[in-house]
């Protein structure tokens, strides 16, 4: 199967900042690292194909609505 729903997750900072986690790391020292954690923030897809996360639309807020479109592109 291309695509696998997989949850969406993002680095939280100070003042509810959102930063990708397939980036660098947020922080830039271990004072600043305590302000900073990872959440899940709905679903989205892995293309297995592309080896890519995300198709570009925000994540889907359950895994049936996330495994809906994945059976749809079939």
């Amino acid at each position: 199967m291309r695509y696998e729903v997989i949850e969406s997750k993002v680095w939280i900072g100070p003042n509810d900042q959102k930063v990708s986690i397939y980036g660098s790391v947020p922080y830039t020292s271990e004072a600043d690292k305590k302000l900073w954690s990872i959440k899940t923030i709905g679903y989205t897809v892995y293309d297995n194909v592309r080896n890519t996360v995300g198709v570009g639309r925000v994540p889907w807020k359950t895994k049936e609505e996330a495994e809906d479109w994945v059976k749809s592109q079939k």
